[in-house]
């Protein structure tokens, strides 16, 4: 009759113990937006014909390293533009592998670390230049048709 209390105390301390040890979770390779569409250059009122077919999102990828390659690339209204950190971790004493990607109008991506990605869709034509707010000296252009 006495075990019975013991064994309850014990299962509950066990119950206790595995809810505090859980493993720590790593954070996603990948940062996806969805942000509203770029200030553009097209008048105010302007109809925005959609393309009848939206590249996929491999086909717009820039990736970032040394350079954006490519450094201007050119898609349709509604089309999704992703950034992919191809930078190395050889020595991030040196340098820094991380980049953040900032348009003209003040919109940021997160911070990527190397192989990490962030993608934004372009809604409305426009010519939108970006820099890289680690790397100051990157530059590059998305032009929406």
């Amino acid at each position: 009759m006495k075990q019975v209390p013991v064994l309850l105390g014990i299962a509950i301390l066990l119950a206790i113990a595995a809810g505090c040890f859980q493993p720590a979770q790593s954070p996603p390779a990948a940062i996806t937006t969805t942000a509203p569409s770029l200030a553009s250059t097209q008048p105010p009122g302007a109809a925005t014909p959609l393309p009848t077919k939206t590249a996929s999102v491999s086909d717009n990828t820039v990736s970032i390293g040394k350079t954006f390659d490519p450094m201007t690339i050119t898609v349709k209204a509604g089309s999704t533009v992703r950034w992919v950190n191809t930078d190395s971790t050889e020595d991030p004493a040196l340098y820094n592998p991380t980049h953040r990607i900032q348009f003209a109008d003040k919109s940021t991506s997160p911070v990527l670390s190397p192989s990490q990605s962030w993608s934004l869709i372009f809604r409305s034509p426009g010519v939108f230049n970006y820099t890289d707010m680690v790397h100051t000296d990157l530059q590059g252009t998305v032009i929406v048709e």
